[in-house]
């Protein structure tokens, strides 16, 4: 089973804090180049800064609940807030690209369009290196720890690097004598970001209704539990990803001749297997078909 490398870990525990304050810089960087650059396109971007900001605080507070230890009321964990999360994420992203594009269609109806400064240019720029920077970091360490929200908060940062490359060729146009391009960059802005919140939502929505293991790996972990002589057949086999982990439920056949103590063996033989095979497993119930004494005794 793959390691995850200390640095990795130490990522996983400040992302959150680097896309905040990340944001948060670049909403200060587009609104001033927006305002005094007269840009629509970069007040729009400004505006999806802002969601971003508050996106950053619910992946912080998310991934601080969802590492909460099982307990009595909630003994699969908590790692469905990711998912939940998630599915925020996207309506925030969605309503966002909305209002944008409302806003910058009505500009361009009613004419209130400008010449850009090279503020706006230079403001734009930025944008696209340092959301750039935010998704490779954000993506990075979500494909180490196998977190969704950290993913989906990735995706939105390289939704923003698209989206801030089109506010660049907007407000470029505009210095240079075509000023309708910077709200028609607000409108792709808001298209792009649109397409990202709902797969984003997507992705939440998925999660929610218990996501399983792909039917590969699912006919892996069979193969790895038929691999015991004792075990028949497998009755039952189900997985749901909460959060980070991926739980496992089989129901296997054994044979009725065999030992309480032995089956207790190779349940644990079967688990430990599973799980160095596959990288974050929650836990792996096993329940063997046998007689109602010897499942109270198992």
């Amino acid at each position: 089973m793959a390691v995850v490398c200390k640095r990795c870990y130490w990522c996983a525990k400040h992302v959150g804090g680097i896309n905040f304050w990340g944001n948060l810089a670049l909403l200060v960087v587009k609104l001033l180049g927006g305002i005094f650059g007269r840009s629509h396109a970069l007040i729009a971007d400004a505006i999806h800064s802002l969601s971003d900001v508050v996106v950053s605080v619910l992946l912080i507070i998310s991934l601080k609940v969802s590492s909460t230890p099982p307990d009595e009321d909630h003994p699969w964990g908590h790692g469905n807030v990711e998912f939940i999360v998630s599915a925020i994420f996207g309506v925030l992203l969605v309503c966002a690209a909305v209002a944008i594009t409302a806003v910058s269609i009505t500009s361009i109806i009613q004419g209130n369009v400008y010449d850009t400064s090279i503020l706006a240019v230079w403001a734009a720029v930025i944008s696209v290196v340092a959301n750039e920077i935010m998704f490779r970091h954000s993506f990075c360490v979500g494909q180490q720890v196998d977190s969704p929200a950290m993913i989906a908060n990735a995706l939105e940062n390289r939704a923003d690097v698209w989206s801030s490359l089109a506010v660049l060729a907007g407000v470029f146009g505009a210095r240079i004598g075509f000023p309708v391009l910077d709200p028609i960059a607000a409108v792709i802005v808001g298209f792009m970001i649109a397409k990202n919140g709902l797969e984003t939502l997507t992705l939440g929505i998925k999660g929610m209704t218990d996501r399983s293991f792909d039917k590969g790996m699912l006919a892996q972990v069979k193969k790895i539990v038929l691999k015991e002589s004792a075990i028949r057949d497998v009755s039952r086999l189900r997985s749901r990803q909460i959060g980070q982990k991926n739980w496992i439920d089989i129901e296997a056949m054994f044979d009725p001749q065999i030992k309480v103590s032995e089956v207790k063996k190779i349940i644990e033989r079967i688990k430990k297997n599973i799980m160095d095979k596959f990288e974050r497993i929650g836990d792996v119930v096993i329940v063997s078909r046998v007689t109602e004494t010897q499942l109270k005794e198992i």
